[in-house]
């Protein structure tokens, strides 16, 4: 989980400093604090060490000299301020004159004040910071496993490596993952694609399923028809964005299909994981569709990875024909335990709950391991049927 940012409410008036902090205590993401100005000085930071990520100033009538002292402040003195104030066009214009991002009255309206911090938040992270990573999993043929593999992977993510994660259903007409968590289909992706543009990350965990794990997910309930096209896969990649700065991981269960959509989320993931079935149609389907995502989308070949589901060391086609038929060099072998698959699916409780000590559930805690980089109690006696997917 990333630092939540740091923010300082500073200002002469205790119940306005107060009613502030109350209105942003417990919000995730966010680390407040706020300081009496008693000590004569009019800068907010004055003799202030650690300076916050971001400072929200209440002015008062003494506002002149108080936005002066901020003006005055040295360049590597200075941190992205909020500024409150009277409902005065001069006191405002002089605000954003000495550098305020936004300009507040009281009463302060929450979700716009939210709005403005995680705006800052996003400006702040250095674009060669490493945000949470993104995992596409998507079928290679109708029924290889992709959904039930997502869902697993996601699961064990948050509640073996602890790690925040959200989980995204983005097949649009026939989505089901909340089943497997008996959850009652109530996320709205649709709405949260519409409204990313002013949307944070407390408005985008209501539109969001929460499972006692810890996961978080997200996915279509609306009765009516919706397909690609309806999709702006600019409004797509600002959410995508919004996801990736507020988990540390987030898992995409993509339909099987290449299109604007699933080719936008394809191209930005971090790893491909593309699900197959030990048959020679899988093979040909599989492919097909790595020649689509390294020729037509670019995805290079080191981002994807395959991966065999139900596998069955008994089968004719082993692990050397495989790889040799796709020009890969590794796999992901996943057993065949489809009886408690399937009951796990009929009871909407999910595998690592329903079965821990089964070989699936195990080789997906070691997936979770691979793809996160961190490590979980060892788990014995799987043998060689896992295959690294990262390359530790």
């Amino acid at each position: 989980m990333k630092a939540p940012m740091t923010v300082l409410i500073a200002g002469r008036n205790a119940r306005e400093l107060e009613e502030l902090e109350q209105m942003l205590a417990n919000q995730s993401g966010l680390s407040v604090s706020t300081r009496l100005i008693t000590n004569g000085h009019s800068d907010p930071l004055h003799n202030v060490v650690d300076l916050p990520d971001a400072l929200v100033f209440c002015t008062t009538v003494a506002w002149e000299d108080e936005l002066k002292s901020l003006d005055e402040r040295p360049a590597q003195g200075r941190v992205p301020t909020l500024v409150t104030g009277p409902e005065n066009t001069t006191v405002m214009r002089t605000s954003m004159r000495v550098g305020a991002r936004d300009y507040f009255t009281f009463p302060v309206q929450k979700q716009e004040l939210l709005e403005a911090l995680w705006r800052v938040a996003r400006e702040l992270q250095p674009a060669n910071e490493q945000a949470g990573g993104l995992f596409a999993v998507i079928n290679a043929k109708g029924g290889s496993g992709a959904s039930t593999l997502a869902a697993a992977l996601a699961h064990s993510l948050a509640d073996r490596i602890e790690d925040r994660v959200a989980l995204l259903d983005m097949d649009l007409q026939f989505g089901h993952l909340a089943s497997g968590f008996d959850m009652q289909e109530s996320g709205s992706l649709i709405d949260a694609i519409l409204r990313a543009d002013n949307m944070d990350l407390l408005a985008l965990e209501g539109h969001m399923m929460k499972h006692k794990s810890g996961l978080h997910l997200l996915g279509n309930s609306s009765d009516q028809l919706v397909v690609p096209g309806d999709i702006d896969e600019s409004q797509l990649q600002k959410l995508m964005m919004l996801l990736r700065s507020g988990y540390d991981h987030t898992v995409v269960d993509l339909p099987r299909q290449i299109d604007g959509v699933t080719g936008a989320l394809l191209e930005s993931a971090d790893r491909v994981l593309l699900v197959m079935q030990q048959t020679i149609a899988h093979i040909q389907d599989a492919r097909r569709l790595l020649h689509y995502l390294t020729r037509y989308l670019g995805v290079p070949e080191e981002r994807i990875g395959v991966v065999v589901n139900r596998w069955n060391k008994r089968l004719a086609l082993t692990t050397s024909d495989i790889e040799k038929a796709l020009g890969v060099n590794d796999l992901t072998c996943i057993p065949n335990d489809y009886a408690r698959v399937a009951e796990s699916a009929n009871l909407g409780v999910p595998l690592l709950e329903a079965a821990p000590s089964s070989l699936v559930s195990r080789s997906m805690v070691q997936m979770a391991e691979s793809l996160s980089g961190k490590k979980v109690v060892p788990q014995s006696g799987l043998g060689r049927v896992w295959r690294k997917l990262a390359g530790a």
